[in-house]
């Protein structure tokens, strides 16, 4: 028995065809169909070109043109050149990730960036309190490590771009159309992430700030209404002290 699409042979239970994915048809057609299987295990080893370059999933140039979209020539020449330094990723850092729709490799960023801070603060200053020698100890930590991923950055986004678009490739294989909008798809750009997550510190810093303000000036109210009742108290000791001594 032989699937009727790309004539790969098949088991009888076979509900779906393992090579293509087409439905199996029913048992007294596909007997009608078998004369063609010789026919058809001819085509399918004799696929069309572009069916056979398709086939290995492989990514083309215009494949990462779509999936990178403006900057796909700047990009592909950095990549043919082995270049490796990324000023975008070196100035912005994680932004440039989520930037680019690298969301998993922005949360490893997160943890190497945690990582290496903590370890060689703790290396310098066991003993934790905040001094200028720890904010430059955190400063240089972090310079550090946007000088190594800047290094890799370009490499990174290859592979990202690599592994969207043999994916792609693979569940869109007879639908080309569609794998090109996929594709597009996939790599386009986000300015909205980025911004928020950058706004977000300030918002938390506004807040954090107002909510300290507004305890700050309980206290002090506080500290304001325990003095006058403690001076209204002393008026009134003196007050009735000073009748008590005629007596």
């Amino acid at each position: 028995m032989y699937c009727s699409n790309c004539g790969k042979g098949l088991y009888e239970d076979d509900k779906f065809c393992v090579s293509c994915g087409a439905p199996v048809k029913p048992r007294e057609l596909e007997r009608e169909s078998d004369g063609l299987a010789p026919f058809l295990n001819s085509a399918a080893s004799h696929p069309h070109p572009e069916q056979a370059r398709r086939n290995t999933a492989e990514p083309t140039e215009e494949d990462y043109s779509l999936f990178i979209g403006k900057r796909a020539e700047e990009y592909l020449l950095l990549w043919k050149e082995d270049r490796h330094w990324n000023w975008p990723a070196f100035l912005f850092g994680g932004y440039w990730l989520l930037y680019r729709g690298m969301y998993l490799y922005f949360l490893l960023y997160l943890i190497c960036l945690s990582l290496l801070v903590n370890v060689i603060r703790y290396l310098t200053f066991p003993a934790y309190y905040l001094s200028n020698g720890v904010v430059w100890t955190v400063i240089a930590a972090h310079f550090v490590l946007q000088v190594v991923f800047a290094a890799f950055a370009n490499q990174i986004y290859f592979h990202h771009a690599q592994r969207k678009i043999r994916s792609l490739n693979v569940r869109f294989d007879r639908y080309p159309d569609l794998r090109k909008e996929k594709i597009e798809s996939a790599g386009e750009t986000s300015l909205y992430i980025p911004i928020a997550l950058a706004v977000l510190p300030i918002l938390i810093g506004i807040v954090s700030f107002l909510l300290y303000t507004a305890h700050i000036y309980k206290e002090i109210n506080q500290e304001i209404r325990m003095m006058e009742q403690g001076t209204s108290l002393r008026k009134s000791l003196e007050t009735t002290g000073g009748a008590i001594r005629p007596a």
